[in-house]
Parts: C-alpha cells; structure tokens; sequence
C-alpha cells in the first residue's frame, strides 16, 4: 500500500474500469500534455470522434498563441489534415498566406534571386488540391485550432478554467502506468489524474519524455547555435517602412506576402529569414553561432527568453551594417516582442511509446527547427495518434462487413503507431535537418557558396516539388495509419462536443480532493481501488 500525503488521484464520474467506450458509461479522458500545434490537432481529432480530453498546458493562456520565428510553410499532409479532415478549409484562409515572392539575398548586401510565384500559372503555385505554398504563423494557426475547439470567447480571449478542456498554468511531469485500462498522470500542483491515455505534446523539454527514457542517456546535445526571434510592425514614414519600399522597388515586388531570405557569407556568418504575416507586420528569426547555452531559455515553442535593452543591443551589435533590413527589423521591434533561444538536438531516437503514453512532434524527433519540418510533422503526429485513440476508445460497429467488431486496444493502435517505419524516416530528416542548421552559421567559404549557389539556381515550381517531396514521410504515416484501422469499426462522428471530465459533478470531485490531505492507492487483483 502506498501514501500519498496532500495529493489526489481524481477519478471521472461514469467511469466502469475498461476504458474503451465499448459501454454506457463516459469512458476516461485522453490527457494531451502541452497545447501547441501538436496537442490541439490531437484534440480536434478526440472532439471530432467524441472522445473525451483534456489538455494541461505549463505556460499561461496568454503565451499560448505567441509567435515565434517567421512563420510554418504548411505541408500538404498538414493542409489535407486541417482542411479536409477536420474541416478547417476556411478558417485556413485566415491562417495561411500564399507566397507571392520569396527574396534571397547575403549578408554582405548582394542580391541572389527573387523567386516570384505571383507570376507564375495558378496550377503550378498548387501544394496540395487548390492551395497554393504558402506560411502560416503559429500565432494564427494556433488561433484558428483554439476556436475549432471552442476555446476562444466572443471577445477573442482564450478560455482557461481550472475544470475545463483546457487547464494552463499546470505542467504534466510524470505518469506512472497502473494494473488495470488506465494511466496515472502526475501533475506539477501535486494532483494525480486518472486517464485512458497520456499523449505528450510538451516540446523538446518533455518532462513525459525524461519519466519514460530516465537513465537511459537521453540528453540534449547543444549545437553551438542561437536564435533570434521577433515580430515588428512597420510604422508608417519610420525609416524601417522606407528601405522595404526601396528594397520593394528595387527588386520589381508588387504585393505583401513576402518571404526574405538573407543568407551568411565567409565573413559574416549566419542566416536570417522573414516573412510578411499581414500587412506591414513581419515574423523574423535570425540564427548565429553560439558557445554558451541556457536550456532554460529555450523554450522556443512558448516564447523563449524574453530580452531585455542589454540583450537587444548586443544583438543590434552583431548585425552586419551591409544587412540593413535585418539591423533595422531589429532596432524597430520592441524588446517584448524579441526572444532569444538556444538550438538543442538529439543524437538518439529511443522508442516514444510506452503503454498507453506517447510522445509526439519535438517530445519524440526533435528537429533543428530552421527547415521548418518540425511542426509539420508534431501536427502529422497529433492527428494520427488521437485518430488511432478514437478509434480503440469509442469505435463501435453493427455492420457485419467488419473483419472485427471489436475495437483494437489502446496499447495496439499506439504500439503501431511507434513504428520503425517512422523512426527510420525520422532519423533520415532529423539528420538532413541537422546538416541544413549546421550549414546556416558557417563560415566556411566552400559553404557559403554552395548555399548561395543553391538559390541562385532555384525556382518556384522547383521549390514547390522540393517541399512536396519533402513530405513523402508524413502522407506514408498517415496512409499506413488508415490501413491499420481498416479492419476495425470507425468511431462515429459526433455532432456534439465530447463531455469533459472536470466539469459539473466531477468539479466538486476534485475540489474535495484538493483538501484531501492523505488517501491511499492498493492493488487489489487486476483493480485499481482508491480509497478516501
């Protein structure tokens, strides 16, 4: 028998043990850890299918729609996802901008190329379907995914409650697996939640990460980078507005969904890359070499290290004079929009799946986040994951053509999901990731040259299949996922939203166990009891 003094395990009303939903009772909610990209395509995939969730985010409602770097070139299988299968086509419209002109130019002030998709035909401009290659900012698309939730108000402001689907200000910092069709979750307010499964979406960070993989050599390796992240607004008549109009003009650009591309030269390495969010407003990151590391400060999903005016001078100090809009992006941006974060990697690729607990996106693959693969394949991850719950949790069947009418358990579908299919393609683009990062700070001429090189000879149809192919990985994940599940009864779409543990009767519930100062756990057979 174990003690636990002045925690709780809360359980869910409704709940009769086996977790399924193959009953009457409300099965136990799925806990995504972390509401990023990842964690809330995972939610709108349980919502979609009924089933239960909730989501704990560690950082304040107000950090969850920051923004950081310039910005995430969509994927096809992520527009395939948010658009067809959960139904987001025109809230997409909102998010993502289609590019119009990509400019590439060095450090030193010379111009490379201007890859104009605005002047090409409407058909080639096509990534996936009728959408044309475009970005989207994490803030927007973060937006867009929180009010497909219905977890934004008729103010605009971000629902946070203590006993709603979306619990911020509290971090998942263990799990504990339990005899019996449930996982203990341990909280960072001292609360023990009970869950049908745990799905990790809490960054490069992951505390879920480190209770899975403890002792096991796990560490991060820092690659000796830095970067710069911030978002501006051009102020009309500022000398900010004038060099772009010049920069505009000079290179024959008509039109406000721009990409930059500034890239290092032997002599002053490091790249810088931009894009026009909306008008007059620009998402700017900017990569350097770095000796010292803070892990700490880089929670680079969540907004980083904030600077203050020391920090920000030094980075104004460090920018070429001859790279003018970098200096003045810098100088115009308000020390509250600027971050600053440490690159981090990973040498291994361990398992990400341990029972009912899977890590997603950066918590199981981090990428080097300069190719931008990252959130697409976090987004990738969250769908067929949650898909693959739904499916164990609340599928169902009265049709005889099924191979089986019993749905596939929790274990199994996540078990699948951790293929070594998927781990070798991760290791195959967390290496050509690494490989691009490590080549955006070089200062070798040989690097320099080839990368410059690259882009002078680039096109915008070449781009676009180049980004297409890149994805092959993800449309595989997806398509071997579908496969799997064939055999077994879909969950039936629902037209309402799932109930949320936490809610009505289950508030005092918790409640009462936070003033709990002792209950015990026993083991009794293949139970779990828990006495109060």
């Amino acid at each position: 028998m174990v003690s636990f003094q002045g925690s709780g395990i809360a359980p869910f009303p409704g709940y009769l043990g086996n977790g399924y939903g193959n009953n009457s009772a409300q099965p136990l909610p799925v806990i995504i850890a972390g509401a990023g990209p990842a964690g809330l395509v995972a939610a709108l995939t349980l919502q979609k299918y009924g089933t239960p969730f909730v989501i704990y985010e560690q950082n304040a409602s107000d950090k969850v729609c920051s923004d950081a770097g310039r910005g995430i070139d969509l994927s096809p299988s992520v527009i395939e996802i948010l658009g067809k299968d959960l139904g987001l086509s025109h809230l997409l419209d909102a998010a993502m901008k289609p590019y119009e002109y990509i400019d590439v130019s060095n450090m030193d002030g010379k111009h490379i190329k201007t890859l104009r998709f605005k002047e090409i035909s409407e058909t080639k401009r096509h990534i996936t379907g009728k959408r044309n290659f475009g970005f989207a900012s994490r803030s927007k698309l973060q937006h867009i995914l929180l009010e497909a939730l219905g977890l934004i108000d008729k103010n605009g402001f971000i629902k946070d409650s203590p006993y709603g689907k979306l619990r911020c200000g509290i971090a998942v910092t263990g799990y504990k697996k339990m005899v019996g069709n449930f996982v203990q979750v341990q909280l960072d307010n001292s609360m023990k939640v009970k869950a049908s499964a745990l799905l990790a979406c809490d960054g490069v960070h992951s505390f879920i990460r480190k209770c899975m993989h403890s002792g096991q050599g796990d560490a991060l390796k820092f690659t000796n980078q830095e970067v710069w992240w911030g978002t501006t607004n051009v102020r009309p008549g500022s000398a900010l507005e004038q060099e772009l109009q010049h920069y505009a003009a000079s290179r024959k650009i008509q039109g406000y969904n721009v990409g930059l591309v500034v890239l290092g030269t032997s002599q002053n390495p490091g790249s810088f890359y931009a894009n026009e969010v909306s008008k007059n407003v620009y998402n700017w990151s900017y990569y350097v070499e770095s000796k010292a590391s803070n892990a700490d400060a880089d929670l680079i999903r969540r907004g980083g290290k904030v600077l203050d005016e020391a920090e920000k001078e030094g980075l104004i100090a460090t920018v070429p004079s001859t790279c003018k809009i970098l200096k003045l992006l810098s100088e115009s941006t308000p020390t509250a929009d600027m971050n600053r974060s440490f690159v981090f990697d990973r040498s291994n690729n361990l398992r990400s799946v341990d029972g009912r607990v899977a890590l997603l996106g950066d918590a199981a693959h981090y990428n080097h986040p300069l190719r931008g693969e990252g959130s697409n394949k976090a987004m990738v991850d969250g769908y067929t994951a949650a898909m693959r719950l739904a499916t164990a949790i609340m599928g169902k069947s009265k049709n005889v053509s099924f191979k089986s009418k019993k749905s596939p358990s929790i274990e199994w579908v996540l078990l699948c999901f951790d293929s070594d299919k998927r781990r070798k393609a991760n290791n195959v683009q967390a290496k050509k990731a690494r490989k691009y990062g490590q080549g955006a700070t070089s200062n070798s001429s040989y690097t320099c040259w080839a990368r410059q090189t690259y882009f002078k000879f680039m096109s915008p149809s070449k781009m676009i299949r180049e980004r297409c192919a890149s994805d092959k990985a993800n449309s595989r994940f997806v398509s071997d996922m579908i496969k799997q599940l064939e055999p077994y009864p879909k969950p039936a779409i629902s037209l309402a939203r799932p109930v949320i543990p936490g809610s009505s009767a289950c508030d005092s519930i918790e409640m009462e166990l936070t003033k709990t100062k002792s209950f015990h756990e026993e083991n009794v057979g293949c139970a779990v009891c828990i006495g109060f």
